[in-house]
């Protein structure tokens, strides 16, 4: 018997599929917007005019201003451009880093935006936004972040290379297998994070032999969506990629790709029924190992020294991830935190 639950889905138009590309001229008459800007990073500038001839007509500009971490000065100028040139929405092209800056504007001037999604990152089904790092960081949850429509055409996932693709896919199955134990997770939410883990552990492999494999790019595509749509409350797994990443300059997808096995291991004995999906959808006997073996697969590092962590920054980042409220199935003590990081950061198989 199904016990009672909470679901909320976040009014966001989904369009999704090969080919998907072309309705974006549609997105944008529904969505009545008559002056638009382009939001993306320097270097896919050229394909993103390209992916919008569709609606070059309503184009004010190309703004390639975002990077990573989504800094101050890249989102003053985002919105002065909006305000200037007097837009009523805009269009953002890419993943996680373009993406970001995108809430953070729509958080800013409220005007509605059409992501058309290049990862697996899945920031763009997310209502919270954030711009800087470390103690620079401002954050906010707010509905009017997120898009009026996500465009996910697996088409334009095909050049994105193998690794980085694994480290982004890697990324959306944190957020899947953090979802099945969550405290505010429910039977919705458990069906499409044990399918989205089942269509990354499928899809990926397939799509490091061989990235122009358009069906493997499709089910990873659709696994990552499935995982984004839901949000767990900050788990144990995102509060330690997401401190470490930020203090110590680390590669956002990849330290994700990192913590994950760790934090799994750790809470493996105190939520077996989570554990069980996750084992059920990757096909291993063991789910923190089935995932450091994906990790081994993908020939992602798979500890924090392989992404560059100095391992005397381990205790600072003991500190900064205890200071982190984190809610999961087991209580989590700042000598347990030693016993991950150490773990995480020689990245030999979880022990716990």
């Amino acid at each position: 018997m199904i016990s009672r639950f909470t679901y909320r889905s976040d009014p966001i138009r989904i369009v999704f599929g090969a080919g998907a590309m072309a309705s974006l001229r549609k997105e944008v008459d529904f969505h009545k917007l008559s002056r638009l800007i382009v939001l993306c990073s320097p270097s896919r500038a050229e394909l993103a005019r390209h992916v919008t001839a569709a609606v070059a007509d309503r184009c004010a500009a190309i703004c390639d201003i975002s990077v990573p971490n989504m800094p101050r000065p890249a989102f003053d100028r985002v919105v002065g451009e909006l305000h200037r040139l007097k837009a009523d929405g805009f269009v953002v092209f890419g993943g996680g880093s373009p993406i970001g800056l995108a809430k953070a504007a729509a958080a800013a001037t409220k005007l509605p935006y059409i992501a058309i999604v290049t990862t697996y990152s899945g920031s763009e089904m997310a209502a919270r936004w954030y711009l800087g790092v470390a103690e620079q960081r401002v954050t906010g949850d707010d509905a009017a972040c997120l898009p009026a429509t996500a465009i996910y055409d697996p088409e334009l996932t095909l050049d994105l290379p193998a690794r980085t693709s694994a480290a982004s896919g890697m990324n959306a199955m944190a957020h899947a297998v953090e979802s099945l134990y969550a405290p505010d997770t429910n039977p919705v939410v458990q069906a499409m994070a044990e399918e989205a883990v089942r269509l990354l552990g499928l899809g990926l492999p397939r799509v490091v032999d061989d990235p122009r494999d358009l069906t493997a790019r499709t089910d990873a595509l659709y696994g990552a969506w499935l995982a984004a749509n839901f949000r767990a409350e900050v788990g144990l797994e995102h509060a330690i990629a997401q401190r470490v990443r930020q203090w110590f300059d680390l590669d956002h997808a990849h330290t994700h790709a990192v913590a994950t096995p760790y934090a799994i291991g750790f809470n493996a004995s105190a939520a077996p029924d989570a554990m069980a999906r996750i084992k059920r959808a990757l096909g291993v006997a063991d789910a923190a190992r089935g995932l450091y073996d994906l990790n081994v697969r993908f020939g992602l590092p798979t500890g924090l020294k392989g992404l560059g962590m100095r391992e005397e920054d381990l205790s600072k980042a003991v500190d900064l991830v205890s200071a982190v409220k984190v809610t999961h199935p087991r209580p989590v003590s700042k000598s347990d935190l030693t016993e991950i990081l150490r773990q995480a950061y020689y990245g030999a198989p979880p022990r716990f």
